[in-house]
């Protein structure tokens, strides 16, 4: 039998930001005269997509729509310093990269299997609720901190589960605008419908 849910209303088309997750360099933080980037941190390169994806959750849940912008907004102006803030408040004071960094750090069959034990029944039971989940998408393997930029992370919407294999809808900050991106799993492989690489998933905040 076949069983699935979606949260009410929602389509990343409609409710999604309408420009990718692509910006310039620049610095998004600054302490003063210090430019964070010296030290390998706060470069807008690197992407906003957990701030991007909390700012998309809190303005659905607020009932309130998102900016037309079809171009991602320039380093300072108030949307950017928006996506900015949410970023810091995805992190978890780093408790996201952490855990990512971790899932990752023990391999992707044991990704897999936290994946389908522990993640995915947190990001189901939210989106029962009628919450968009946020989810951490790994990415890398290893013990290397710094492939942590190939992670991300993206807003889950509705579920299909038939026998085995599990169907996740996405809002993917990477791809605006798209009602069909998806993460589908069984007991031995996961993977992104964009062929983008996935070892596992991390339920968030």
């Amino acid at each position: 039998m076949v069983e699935s849910n979606a949260v009410p209303g929602f389509l990343p088309s409609t409710h999604g930001l309408h420009f990718a997750n692509r910006f310039p360099p620049g610095p998004t933080l600054t302490f003063g005269p210090i430019d964070p980037r010296w030290i390998g941190i706060g470069d807008a390169s690197a992407g906003l997509c957990g701030g991007m994806s909390w700012y998309v959750r809190e303005r659905f849940e607020a009932g309130l729509p998102v900016p037309a912008d079809t171009d991602a907004p320039a380093n300072g102006s108030p949307l950017f310093q928006a996506l900015v803030r949410r970023q810091v408040q995805s992190l978890e004071w780093l408790r996201t990269p952490l855990g990512i960094w971790w899932m990752g750090a023990m391999g992707s069959e044991h990704a897999l299997q936290q994946t389908r034990s522990a993640e995915w029944p947190r990001i189901r039971a939210d989106i029962d609720t009628g919450r968009l989940a946020m989810v951490g998408l790994v990415r890398q393997t290893g013990w290397n901190p710094f492939k942590l930029t190939n992670s991300h992370q993206v807003l889950a919407y509705a579920y299909e589960i038939d026998g085995d294999a599990v169907t996740i809808d996405i809002c993917d900050p990477n791809w605006p605008g798209l009602d069909d991106v998806a993460i589908t799993f069984n007991a031995s492989t996961i993977q992104q419908s964009t062929a983008e690489g996935l070892v596992g998933l991390l339920h968030l905040a």
